[in-house]
């Protein structure tokens, strides 16, 4: 599937499409700029050339199907702020991603309508930046940019369609008379549409509507139940290498980093399918009133909530039994589920554990209040049968939301 993404971080986005990764080094970032702003020129460099001449396929990496087009689109799915596609403000855009070879439609900021495209060739990039709709014609007639005698007027042998949109000199969308181009890189800078795409969009547009172009090979998501989803899409403009650090950046920035493994991400950079992989539901989570920074997650049926976040924001020390693979409190005890060395336990166990009751609160959130206090046992520590001093447990050197100490296999 062609669609995504997500969208880049809830606390910065560069707006050359690369996300801003909280915490990294400042010289990697400087380079990650600088890469970025050199395949942005080139991308303008080489994408000057008259887009709208008859061309044959240069690039085919893989077709977009109408399906999957309508999937998305039908969903009205509202932005995320973490969504690796930059942001969009309230009104009417145009977003088009090349690296995904898709058209996004946004209307009073909501994403109504994603449309496959095919755009520009490598030797021809489509030009990246913000622009415009600057003009609109229907039945336009093409004038060959190498033999301006060469005119061509609306009909099934005009390489335009029968609708325009212009937004940058001689760049503009529209249709096309070679349909099995869409999906591929075929232009010469234009965008392409389906004749009856080009037709819809014609008709939600305006002059003076907002464009923007961006190449983004990594699409994140929340699918419509909420889960996160993630395409990674082939370089086609050999211009945007990806990393592992990376994704994880972006999965935190939805809360669920901790649920894809790094081999995993690994196979998905190098195999660049474009297919979805849908990684976990993140939750919003809220203990006695306060919104934690970590996420309650759903994976595979299973609501998970994070172990030393739970205990901080209670102020209950907790105590990590390594060989028995379980947690304890003064309520009880709880199993381990350690993902990438982060614990989590199951929140049917929470109240067991943590003495709370609550639950999944809406689609989004889950909320949890502590119950009356009730006689607690004593926590020992069950290596050596010795009360353990909850005091010095909890306060431990180990960072509770961070560096959590890993259970031992």
């Amino acid at each position: 599937m062609f669609f995504t993404l997500k969208k880049i971080s809830h606390h910065d986005k560069l707006r050359d499409g690369i996300y801003f990764i909280r915490g990294m080094n400042i010289m990697a970032f400087r380079m990650k700029t600088l890469a970025g702003m050199i395949c942005a020129a080139t991308m303008f460099t080489f994408g000057t050339a008259w887009a709208a001449e008859p061309e044959g396929i240069d690039i085919n990496i893989a077709d977009v199907t109408r399906e999957q087009a309508a999937a998305v689109a039908s969903a009205q799915v509202e932005l995320h702020e973490e969504e690796l596609i930059p942001k969009v403000n309230d009104g009417t855009k145009i977003m088009i991603n090349l690296a995904n070879r898709g058209l996004y439609l946004f209307e009073k900021g909501v994403k109504t309508k994603l449309y496959p495209i095919a755009c520009g060739r490598y030797t021809n990039r489509s030009p990246v930046g913000y622009y415009k709709v600057n003009e609109k014609e229907v039945n336009p007639t093409w004038v060959d940019p190498a033999d301006r005698s060469n005119v061509v007027t609306s009909g099934p042998s005009n390489p335009l369609g029968y609708r325009w949109i212009g937004f940058n000199g001689y760049y503009g969308i529209h249709g096309t008379n070679n349909p099995s181009s869409i999906g591929t890189y075929a232009s010469k800078g234009c965008i392409r549409m389906l004749e009856e795409d080009v037709e819809d969009l014609y008709e939600r547009v305006e002059v003076g509507t907002p464009v923007e172009v961006f190449y983004n090979r990594c699409v994140m998501e929340k699918s419509n139940d909420g889960t996160v989803v993630y395409y990674i899409y082939p370089d086609a403009y050999d211009c945007q290498p990806l990393s592992v650090e990376q994704i994880n950046e972006w999965l935190h920035g939805y809360g669920v980093e901790c649920f894809e493994s790094d081999d995993a991400i690994k196979e998905k950079i190098a195999a660049e399918d474009g297919q979805p992989t849908f990684v976990a539901k993140p939750f919003n989570l809220t203990v006695n009133g306060k919104t934690l920074e970590w996420k309650a997650v759903q994976k595979d049926g299973i609501y998970y909530l994070p172990v030393y976040q739970m205990a901080e924001a209670l102020n209950m020390p907790v105590y990590v039994d390594n060989a028995a693979g379980m947690v304890r409190t003064s309520y009880g005890t709880a199993t381990i589920n350690n993902f990438k060395n982060v614990l989590y336990i199951n929140a049917d166990e929470a109240e067991a554990i943590f003495n709370i009751n609550g639950g999944k609160y809406s689609s989004n959130s889950m909320v949890y209040t502590t119950n009356p206090p009730k006689k607690t046992a004593e926590v020992t520590n069950s290596d050596t049968g010795t009360k353990v001093n909850e005091t010095a447990v909890f306060n431990r050197n180990i960072d509770p939301v961070r560096n959590i100490e890993p259970v031992k296999k």
